[in-house]
């Protein structure tokens, strides 16, 4: 009987289109059980030119061109004084001059004394609350732009230096024409500039959040478009406590303090005396006052904001209640 000869160069070929079918069907499989988990996976948060994705406690979102935070996020990043109201449903925060009041049931903002209307409301994923920070940049003071892969957050308080590209140009992951390509950008395409690099390059980053390097002399000169400021550069008067407002014991009530709403209301009555009595100094005399610590801070904590607004100071006498370290920190003592 005679052997059958093996085409070695067919049967090559059938491994090859065998290993091909294969690759496919684990390629197709990879991407339909990766579907459906959510745009988050890739996702890369850009502070302030500084790329810290890695100490994120969660993923962030981004839908609609709205970048979402989780609130243990929010508290590291941006304020630690956030805070979940339970009994309102607000998400209640602060920054520099401002107070905001997310209402989680009606999706508004509560600005200082204004109520702005939410394009989009607070999200739940994973039994987390997630916030939408492109809705409340007006409370931190920053600006948000958002990419398929990523979202840039820059603070208004920060130095901003950008340069234009003079020509089609390819961004590139390291400082040498031989580097491969991140992006490549058109002519005029604004970039955040990061450094100078000591062989002609610069480091620069895109606001769609890539990093890369260029040549320099295929971009414009440098133009500033802010200077580095203090998020609490504002006339403030000295503390004056011979010419304050004082609230005692009968304002400072566990009704008058307990929850966001009545604060608010009793913080807009205060200002309305400092402002018509031109005292702008505020006393707060805690002798005798019963209350729980805990509410007491949030009161601080929420007129605090309202008062720099109008220039103004806050001063607490006969403390029994709040710890010095509270105290120190927001600057309470006479």
């Amino acid at each position: 009987m005679k052997k059958r000869k093996i085409n070695k160069t067919k049967l090559l070929s059938r491994i090859i289109l065998l290993l091909a079918v294969l690759f496919l069907i684990i390629f197709s499989l990879n991407r339909i059980l990766n579907k459906d988990k959510g745009t988050n996976q890739t996702l890369s948060l850009i502070f302030n030119k500084e790329d810290i994705t890695g100490k994120l406690s969660d993923d962030i979102y981004i839908y609609d061109d709205m970048l979402y935070m989780s609130m243990e996020d929010m508290k590291n990043i941006f304020d630690k004084n956030l805070y979940y109201e339970e009994e309102t449903g607000k998400i209640i925060t602060s920054s520099g001059t401002k107070v905001g009041a997310i209402d989680t049931k009606n999706n508004t903002l509560q600005l200082n004394s204004a109520v702005l209307k939410l394009d989009t409301g607070v999200a739940e994923y994973g039994e987390k609350l997630y916030i939408p920070i492109s809705e409340i940049t007006n409370i931190y003071n920053i600006e948000v732009t958002t990419s398929k892969n990523s979202s840039v957050v820059l603070s208004l308080y920060e130095e901003l230096i950008t340069v234009k590209t003079t020509k089609n140009v390819s961004l590139k992951e390291k400082p040498s024409s031989f580097s491969s390509t991140v992006q490549k950008l058109d002519e005029g395409k604004e970039l955040i500039f990061i450094e100078d690099e000591n062989n002609g390059w610069i480091k620069v980053l895109t606001y769609e959040g890539s990093f890369g390097y260029l040549k320099a002399k295929n971009v414009t000169e440098k133009e500033q478009k802010r200077s580095k400021t203090n998020d609490i550069d504002f006339t403030s008067k000295t503390p004056d406590i011979e010419n304050s407002i004082e609230i005692n014991k009968n304002t400072i009530t566990a009704t008058k303090i307990d929850n966001f709403d009545a604060r608010s209301s009793v913080i807009d009555e205060i200002i309305k005396e400092s402002i018509s009595k031109e005292k702008f100094t505020v006393n707060i005399n805690l002798k005798d006052v019963d209350v729980q610590k805990e509410k007491l801070e949030r009161f601080i904590i929420e007129i605090i904001p309202r008062f720099k607004e109008i220039g103004g100071s806050i001063i607490i006498t006969n403390n029994a209640i709040l710890d010095e370290q509270f105290v120190e920190e927001y600057n309470l003592d006479i």
